[in-house]
């Protein structure tokens, strides 16, 4: 009776049970969620709290470097944003959400941070980052020049270049056997024949100036064809004194 209602007296425990049954009735009980305690230096930052931070730093910024450009970003890869911001220092390059860097820097003359920044705010489009930096734009142009790293291509990037594999066991030869079948997958006319891939036929895996497949991004990357270039490219340039020039300016 008692445990069909969920109430059971300690007294009735303790003539009719076990104390270790007593325990096992207690624990299987619900346990309570109104006291909770929660430890301060566990709480995150809130997502407002974060972009107002950002904001106060690119201002700062804007104050503490001599000059800011703003760069286009193609084909990014963490490790190759941790290289240029290595080669970059003592200058600080800041990626972030274009809202953000452009309520940073200001959208009018009346809410810019600095003298004609906002001019650099209204270029900002597309993927780009923030270089803050006292250097040159001479030797801006020449660090970006020089750190152009390749990686295989991503579904929807441009082909570079135009793959064509040609009939037979050549072009698969660096490819072991039992990757056969997954070849087919990918849309690739082949068959296994004494342990080697045949290709039954000539296959284009991409064209250049077209847009890639999935299928065609992973084949490229099991041939170790690479063709996505990590480029920074200099669109706009703002120093202290106001001055403000475009990429028409500063293009090689």
């Amino acid at each position: 009776m008692y445990l069909a209602t969920g109430r059971v007296p300690s007294a009735f425990l303790c003539a009719n049970f076990p104390a270790q049954a007593a325990t096992l009735v207690l624990s299987a009980m619900p346990k309570s969620k109104r006291a909770k305690v929660v430890s301060l230096t566990k709480v995150k930052k809130r997502p407002k709290e974060k972009k107002d931070d950002l904001i106060e730093d690119i201002r700062e910024s804007c104050g503490k470097f001599a000059r800011v450009f703003l760069v286009s970003i193609e084909n990014e890869r963490n490790q190759f944003m941790q290289e240029i911001r290595k080669r970059l220092r003592p200058g600080k390059l800041v990626c972030a959400k274009n809202k953000v860097m452009q309520t940073a820097l200001g959208t009018s003359p009346e809410s810019e941070c600095q003298d004609r920044i906002h001019k650099i705010s209204e270029m900002i489009s597309g993927h780009c980052a923030l270089l803050f930096t006292n250097q040159s734009p001479e030797e801006v142009e020449r660090v970006l020049a020089e750190y152009r790293p390749s990686d295989f291509a991503r579904s929807g990037a441009t082909a570079t270049g135009t793959v064509v594999l040609p009939r037979g066991t050549e072009a698969l030869a660096a490819l072991p056997h039992s990757i056969e079948a997954h070849l087919r997958q990918l849309g690739l006319p082949t068959v296994l024949k004494e342990g080697q891939i045949h290709l039954l036929g000539e296959h284009t895996v991409c064209t250049a100036g077209k847009e890639l497949s999935a299928d065609a991004a992973q084949v490229l990357k099991l041939l170790e064809i690479k063709q996505a270039h990590f480029t920074l490219t200099i669109e706009a340039h703002w120093q202290q004194n106001g001055e403000f020039k475009d990429c028409s300016a500063l293009e090689d």
